[in-house]
């Protein structure tokens, strides 16, 4: 009995971390770093505004802690070479519950400096330098360029500024030239 009752507390702990972090996430893409307040996060994930202080620190430490935890190269380094194109397309416009693109976090966040700084410093670390190692190479560098060019493009202009090209279902030519755009980077 004692020691459920000690376990419990931490699974409740980590629980709450995990729903704040879920619903800082949700709202930083929805509503951007200076617009989201934490009272709206901890609201959202049923948690005393306090517990973003005691497990994060601030607010911009829950907003890094938010994008690192989006932000993750392996998304795409595991893809398969054959299929990188229509792939790449498959994750930037599917709509799966619970599945968060980290893009429009990060270009919301842009109007505040310190947000802007934290979002380029996770971009690199996280996601342009493995993926420059990934491809490999002398033009490596510019091939992680040119990918995250792409992939803010389409997101920006089926999330933040919808262009009816991309939103809902993609017409299956734009949708061909899109993938073929990401596989050039491969092949």
């Amino acid at each position: 009995m004692a020691e459920s009752a000690v376990q419990r507390p931490l699974r409740d702990a980590r629980r709450t971390r995990a729903a704040i972090l879920a619903a800082a996430q949700e709202a930083f893409s929805r509503t951007g770093y200076l617009d989201t307040g934490l009272r709206e996060i901890t609201a959202a994930a049923g948690a005393n505004p306090a517990l973003v202080s005691r497990y994060f620190g601030s607010k911009e430490k829950l907003y890094e802690a938010a994008l690192a935890d989006l932000l993750d190269a392996r998304t795409i380094t595991t893809l398969r070479r054959e299929t990188f194109g229509e792939a790449v397309v498959n994750i930037l416009t599917a709509t799966v519950p619970g599945q968060r693109n980290p893009l429009p976090m990060m270009l919301l966040a842009s109007a505040d400096p310190t947000a802007r700084a934290i979002s380029h410093r996770l971009l690199m670390e996280v996601f342009i330098e493995p993926l420059t190692r990934w491809y490999g190479g002398p033009r490596g560098a510019a091939k992680a360029a040119c990918f995250s060019a792409l992939a803010s493009g389409l997101t920006v202009y089926r999330n933040l500024y919808p262009l009816e090209a991309f939103t809902t279902d993609i017409d299956a030519e734009t949708r061909r030239w899109l993938a073929g755009a990401f596989q050039s980077l491969i092949d």
